[in-house]
């Protein structure tokens, strides 16, 4: 989340840039300095490493220079893509092995970039809570919604997936027992977004996975965990699954951690 935002630069002031640049740069070490020693390394003044950690949503510079260390580290294992699509390097089994192991590790590591802590946290607080647990998905998603459902059916929580939309069923929903969550992998989905506005206006708690472009999506739900999908149409929905299921994975392993941990206090 870090890396992303000093990689847009938005809303950042020019000394904000400057220590934006001089973190992005891979030849510098972060790890240890001081806000003083950084604002001197990067041209800049330790009030303006101080203003930017307030502007990331930070408090103190040492929560910051934690949090940006891990991030930064994954943010620099992944080296650039060819230039050429990747299925131009599907001419052998090593060429296709390398490539979309390649994807994959790209697709991870950016993803982790962008998942929001606190927002699954809370998506996981609010699913063990639940009476009952709903997963809506269609084409595609609906592969992952199955998977998400009996994940969770399996750790004995009450949970359905839905391909459409049942309007009885959502005018009975107790709206304070329930959580809905929605997969899309493209956010584009006329259908999916139609469901999204109901349960909107049924004022339900909704979730929704989607892609990190889903701008739809992601304003209408506060707490939408978003994937990192790339530019190569080709083999999009190959990595745009991938990056759902890895999301799911960590939701599920969360919940099952917490789980086992209530198990052991009880006995």
């Amino acid at each position: 989340m870090i890396i992303e935002k000093l990689l847009s630069e938005e809303n950042l002031t020019e000394s904000e840039k400057q220590i934006a640049h001089f973190i992005l740069d891979k030849t510098n070490k972060i790890d240890n300095l001081t806000s003083t020693q950084l604002g001197k390394a990067s041209y800049s003044s330790q009030s303006s490493v101080m203003r930017l950690c307030r502007k990331l949503g930070f408090e103190s510079y040492r929560a910051f220079i934690s949090v940006l260390t891990i991030e930064r580290n994954e943010y620099f294992k992944v080296n650039e893509l060819p230039e050429d699509l990747p299925s131009q390097f599907f001419s052998s089994y090593e060429d296709i092995q390398a490539t979309i192991s390649r994807l994959y590790a790209e697709t991870m590591i950016k993803t982790n970039l962008l998942l929001d802590k606190n927002k699954m946290i809370r998506i996981c607080n609010r699913i063990m809570s639940a009476e009952t647990i709903d997963i809506y998905g269609i084409g595609l998603s609906n592969t992952i919604a199955k998977q998400f459902v009996f994940k969770l059916q399996s750790l004995g929580l009450h949970c359905t997936y839905h391909t459409g939309l049942n309007q009885l069923y959502i005018d009975k929903i107790n709206t304070k027992t329930n959580i809905s969550i929605l997969i899309s992998l493209s956010g584009k989905n006329e259908a999916i977004l139609n469901i999204s506005n109901i349960l909107n206006e049924h004022s339900i708690y909704t979730a929704a996975i989607t892609n990190h472009k889903a701008k739809k999506f992601i304003d209408a739900h506060p707490d939408t965990l978003v994937f990192y999908t790339n530019e190569y149409t080709d083999i999009d929905s190959m990595c745009a699954i991938f990056a759902a299921q890895y999301i799911i994975d960590q939701i599920y392993a969360l919940i099952m951690s917490r789980i086992q941990i209530s198990m052991q206090f009880k006995e």
